[in-house]
């Protein structure tokens, strides 16, 4: 099943810099989009395209990310949440390579020419992430000083659409993420990724920053963010036990 019920596509990895294909998901991001683009076109690989998926901004975003030059396009769709629009963005992509950057979060200038490399090294690779280094604006400045020596403030390692780099070819294996989750999409889509045997290697260097600010979506609804996780992890678990249940014993006089 391929990205909002396109056709899979062929696709190639034979010349040396396959073009990546970077999907910026928006949703009233005017704010933050300008720096987001901004290392994104910073990138020491190359070739990139770079497709801003806005889901319904009314404050401007679109009107704003079509004032770039190619490589950045915009595709937009009416609001149907995060994950929604990151397979719309997918669905638009013309690379063997798929990224995803949110609008709020930044990408070190070597992010996917390290991550290519490690491709190019590693032809079993299907996936590969990057550890991610937090950061606080300053309209949370009192988080950001709590959490000084505290693990929160380290980098961690980032199982998230943010740091990701894939094969489309993997990606269209495993199929697109679930529009019906708001805030555990990835997490869904990773643990999907890990049943399906898909190769993924966790690099060692931090090469995403992720801003911690009032408008993060996990901070605007706490509650129903711990809600959507804890029914992602139940249904996994579900399926393993599934997996691991014995055939059913055959009915009495059955040959």
């Amino acid at each position: 099943m391929s990205f909002q019920g396109q056709p899979t596509k062929v696709y190639t990895v034979a010349v040396e810099n396959p073009l990546i294909s970077v999907v910026v998901p928006t949703f009233n991001a005017r704010r933050f989009l300008p720096e987001a683009l901004a290392s994104i076109l910073a990138q020491t690989y190359r070739p990139i395209e770079v497709i801003v998926a806005d889901d319904g901004s009314t404050d401007g975003t679109v009107e704003l990310a079509r004032q770039w030059d190619p490589p950045v396009r915009v595709v937009a769709q009416p609001t149907a949440g995060p994950a929604a629009t990151r397979n719309l963005g997918a669905a638009h992509a013309a690379g063997p390579f798929l990224a995803f950057l949110d609008p709020d979060d930044l990408w070190m200038p070597d992010k996917l020419a390290l991550q290519a490399a490690r491709f190019a090294q590693r032809p079993e690779l299907d996936l590969c992430v990057t550890h991610v280094q937090p950061f606080w604006e300053e309209e949370v400045r009192a988080d950001g000083l709590r959490y000084a020596d505290h693990p929160r403030a380290q980098p961690v390692p980032g199982f998230a659409t943010t740091t990701l780099l894939a094969r489309r070819s993997a990606m269209d294996r495993l199929g697109p993420f679930d529009p019906g989750l708001w805030f555990s999409d990835a997490v869904e889509w990773f643990i999907r990724a890990r049943e399906a045997g898909l190769v993924i290697e966790l690099m060692d260097e931090v090469l995403v920053r992720h801003r911690m600010h009032t408008s993060n979506l996990t901070r605007r609804r706490p509650a129903g963010s711990i809600d959507e996780f804890a029914r992602v992890l139940k249904a996994s678990l579900d399926r393993r036990r599934a997996a691991d249940a014995p055939d059913p014993a055959p009915p009495a006089g059955a040959p």
